[in-house]
This record gives structure tokens, C-alpha cells and sequence, in this order.
């Protein structure tokens, strides 16, 4: 998105977002080929970037579909290290990387994801 126009962001975010909500990878396939085709004069680093990665952007497919939305976003992983923070951020100073490793395990031993619903 960093290569897009900012009066285009809007527009080519939702053209993506459809992409990677896609029901079936063939669907998702046929939609970015659509999407490169589309955008490939006017955005040429963005599409370079799109083709470099085509191959691990749509690995979420080989997934349960129930999984998709947890798999395709990094809500997870910013939860996870926001919490990380919160904890490390009241502590001025680790005395070791042991100390600090310790606090780390902990706070992942606290949080309670949800449970992701496999059919």
C-alpha cells in the first residue's frame, strides 16, 4: 500500500480486501490476476511486490476456511506483543536477559487466545 496514491488507497484496499476474502483460491487467483492487470501501468512496484509473494499470500487456502480470518490477519501477533509491552514497560530495568526472558514466558502463559472454531 505504500506505493499507492493516497486518493486510491481506499479503493485499491477494498479491491484487496476481496481478494483475500475470497471463498476458494482459484476465485482469489482470478481476482488478483484481474487486480495486476488493472494496476499493473500505474502502480508497477506494488504489482512487483504482489508477484514476488503471490505464492505465500494465498497459503491461508490450504487451511479450513473456519481458519482463514485468523490465519490472514496479524491481529494475533500485535495482541500478543502489545502485551508483551505492557508488562516490560512497568519494569525500568532487567537485571539479566534471564529476568527478562522470565517475564516475557510468563505474560505468554497468561494470554488466553480464542479458540478457533475447526469443523
Amino acid at each position: 500500500m505504500n506505493a499507492i496514491a493516497h486518493r486510491e488507497e481506499k479503493e485499491v484496499a477494498a479491491e484487496l480486501a476481496g481478494i483475500w476474502k475470497s471463498l476458494t483460491k482459484e476465485e482469489a487467483l482470478t481476482q488478483l490476476a484481474a487486480f495486476k492487470g488493472k494496476y499493473h501501468l500505474r502502480y508497477r512496484e506494488a504489482i512487483r511486490s504482489l508477484s514476488e509473494d503471490e505464492e505465500h499470500l494465498l497459503t491461508f487456502y490450504a487451511f479450513p476456511q473456519v481458519m482463514h480470518r485468523y490465519i490472514r490477519s496479524t491481529n494475533a501477533i500485535e495482541s500478543f506483543f502489545s502485551n508483551v509491552r505492557q508488562r516490560t514497560d512497568q519494569i525500568d530495568a532487567f537485571t539479566t536477559e534471564t529476568s527478562c526472558l522470565t517475564i516475557v514466558w510468563a505474560v505468554m502463559q497468561d494470554i488466553r487466545l480464542p479458540k478457533i472454531p475447526v469443523s
